[in-house]
């Protein structure tokens, strides 16, 4: 299997961080305040930091470890998951979309029975759901809204 330079995940992660600032500029609005851009712009920003920590912080080309092709897929899969998210859940609402992308995650990935794993995936994006509509008072997507 083919093995590429760490820092090429680190440029992606850049790169896309950059795409979820300006996507979310554009679309949702001004993110100088608290509202719909302004988490997404976050998560952004920080996506940005730490890749140019990750690309900086070697010394020495012996200090880059290589990356595996399953690694490379993996990150794919993490951008891929999250530009889902972004472009349904205007149209499957948070719930939905949250479930859509949760579960499978948390039957792959967990250590208990798939059932218990969907349970968790529910209670954690209906507690979710809850703390940003109820508590925070941010307006999440509907369905087909």
């Amino acid at each position: 299997m083919p093995m590429v330079n760490r820092h090429i995940l680190s440029l992606i992660f850049c790169c896309f961080g950059l795409f979820l600032i300006v996507y979310s500029a554009y679309s949702l609005g001004d993110f100088s305040e608290y509202g719909a851009a302004f988490m997404p712009s976050i998560i952004g920003g920080g996506m940005i930091i730490f890749s140019l920590i990750d690309i900086f912080s070697r010394k020495q080309e012996s200090d880059i470890p290589l990356v595996t092709w399953h690694e490379i897929k993996f990150v794919l899969l993490i951008i891929s998951i999250i530009l889902f998210y972004v472009l349904a859940s205007d149209y499957l609402g948070f719930i939905l979309t949250g479930l859509i992308i949760t579960a499978p995650l948390m039957i792959k990935y967990a250590t208990v029975k798939p059932i218990y794993s969907f349970i968790i995936s529910t209670g954690v994006v209906l507690g979710v759901y809850y703390l940003f509509t109820a508590v925070l008072l941010v307006p999440l997507p509907q369905l087909f809204s």
